[in-house]
């Protein structure tokens, strides 16, 4: 029984203290335009004074920008609180200032219309363009915004953007005519580094010149998923591309490599300084790597090695293959790509003095047989000439001998090659030596054709 009396009596106080507070909404217009706000007051009054409102039931739908707050004395004794609110929307259409409680008061709810920004038959509001549902981490992608100008006058302002869980690089803005209104795109690429489900909350985008508006886009969720644990560090992630160039430097050959990314690269790329290094034939240590280097225009970030060629390479053919591994996030798995160096001649000062000086050698025998080929065969010409002319067998026959230095005709056969030549010696000295009629000219010459000496 006496415990009934006593929640009979907490519920009349309780009763009592609501009644005595009050809380209210002041200022809430029906309606806003996007890139303005609500100017509201959320006043309480009450018996003892009390914080400020809970109003994160709003954050969806409005960018609250807190003011000033105050508190007074009533001449009743009572206590009123005051708290200035800005309510920036972030999306046409109908919004609800959802119910706020706040010391036994209750508010609201309040329903709020918000209309585009449009001036001269244009809409402002800045507007997201399609993201990916879901990247990978270590995954660079793009992000942008259009906003139209209502003005050609009018520009485009915003602070850095900061997204937790990621790494941010603003692009350069791009600036196209549709419809003869000037629509300004804002970019970003941004890396993903932490997995997990994020929230994309640009900065206030503000259009200035005739007439200011601030606009405050709804935030964006993305899903980072995370990657593989088998993968080292090292190993880059996004779309890899490898590629060689020979060039030259203090007088030396160097082996380029470049490596591109459109995201971030590690300090060193996985296996890829083992693998110059076996090419080049030197100690890995001794292989530098320039700075990683990212492109404001693209966001593409790049990395070049060099090396100086082998002690030993022959250009012919190609170089040695250089291949990276990267995690390929079109794919979702491990893959490689590969260049191969560019054929290239070097060797020791000592092989290629060794080459040179062989060289001269093979060039003077070359040209010695070449001299010795072309007397031999002008002397030939020569003797065939003097054969030709020969007016008789007793002619052609001191001819033979004297060209050979033999004392007779049959050794002079002997010597030749040419069976035929045997033959040659017969018909010639019977010519000479015997009574009987000679054979005529074109006989003595037809045996010499055959015989090869015509």
């Amino acid at each position: 029984m006496v415990r009934v009396v006593l929640l009979l009596v907490a519920l009349v106080a309780m009763t009592s203290v609501a009644d005595a507070a009050a809380l209210r909404i002041e200022g809430a217009n029906a309606e806003v335009e996007m890139g303005k706000y609500l100017n509201l007051q959320i006043v309480y009054e009450g018996e003892s004074a009390v914080g400020s409102a809970d109003l994160q039931q709003w954050a969806d739908d409005f960018f609250i920008d807190v003011r000033d707050s105050g508190t007074e004395n009533l001449l009743s004794g009572s206590i009123r609180t005051t708290q200035q609110v800005r309510l920036y929307p972030r999306s046409t259409g109908e919004a609800v200032l959802e119910r706020i409680a706040l010391g036994g008061a209750v508010a609201g709810p309040l329903r709020v219309t918000v209309v585009p920004a449009v001036r001269n038959g244009i809409d402002g509001t800045p507007r997201w363009l399609p993201l990916p549902e879901r990247v990978w981490q270590g995954q660079a992608f793009e992000i942008a915004v259009d906003a139209a100008l209502m003005h050609p006058s009018n520009h485009i302002a915003l602070d850095d953007a900061v997204l937790p869980g990621f790494d941010v690089q603003p692009l350069p803005r791009q600036t196209e005519s549709r419809d003869g209104v000037e629509v300004v795109r804002l970019r970003w690429r941004v890396t993903a580094v932490e997995p997990g489900v994020h929230r994309l909350e640009l900065p206030p985008i503000e259009q200035r010149g005739r007439g200011r508006w601030r606009f405050y886009l709804r935030a964006t969720e993305i899903r980072v998923v995370p990657l593989p644990s088998y993968l080292p560090p090292s190993v880059p992630v996004g779309k890899v591309t490898l590629e060689s160039v020979l060039v030259r430097g203090d007088g030396k050959q160097y082996w380029q490599v470049h490596i591109r990314n459109p995201g971030r690269l590690p300090d060193a790329s996985y296996g890829l300084r083992a693998a110059l290094a076996t090419a080049s034939g030197i100690n890995p240590d001794r292989l530098g790597v320039a700075e990683v280097e990212a492109d404001l225009e693209t966001g593409i970030a790049s990395q070049r090695y060099q090396v100086p060629l082998p002690d030993w390479s022959f250009g012919w053919g190609d170089g040695p293959t250089i291949t990276l591994r990267y995690f390929d996030t079109d794919a979702g798995q491990l893959t490689e790509t590969r260049t191969w160096l560019p054929p290239a001649w070097r060797m020791p000062i000592y092989a290629a003095l060794v080459l040179i000086a062989v060289s001269v050698l093979l060039l003077v025998g070359a040209a010695a047989l070449l001299v010795r080929a072309t007397r031999r065969w002008l002397e030939r010409r020569q003797f065939r000439q003097q054969l030709a002319r020969a007016p008789d067998a007793h002619a052609l026959r001191r001819l033979l001998i004297t060209s050979t230095g033999h004392s007779i005709l049959t050794d002079w056969a002997a010597q030749q090659r040419d069976p035929a030549a045997t033959d040659v010696a017969e018909l010639i000295n019977k010519v000479c030596f015997s009574a009987a009629a000679p054979p005529d000219s074109t006989t003595l010459r037809q045996a010499l054709r055959r015989a090869r000496l015509l």
